[in-house]
């Protein structure tokens, strides 16, 4: 018999999960502009290397949200 987890439990957990996922993914980002912005010969600032992380990391926690939400609903 399969064992139910408590939904604040789930729920708990699923948020320390985004929280890894999207923090991890920012802070990779910056690495990334960092080493391929410059061969592109765009020099943007530490600020800007950040702002552009933000964009893309609001943008990529929509599309995770959309995408769970949709499927959520595909096995109901």
């Amino acid at each position: 018999m399969r064992r139910q987890i408590p939904l604040k439990i789930k729920i708990s957990r699923d948020i320390v999960e985004s929280v890894i996922d999207v923090g991890s993914g920012f802070f990779l980002a910056i690495i990334y502009q960092l080493t391929v912005f410059p061969l592109f010969d765009l020099h943007p600032t530490i600020f800007e290397n950040f702002q552009i992380a933000l964009i893309f990391t609001i943008l990529s926690m929509t599309r995770s949200t959309l995408w769970r939400r949709f499927f959520r609903k595909r096995n109901k």
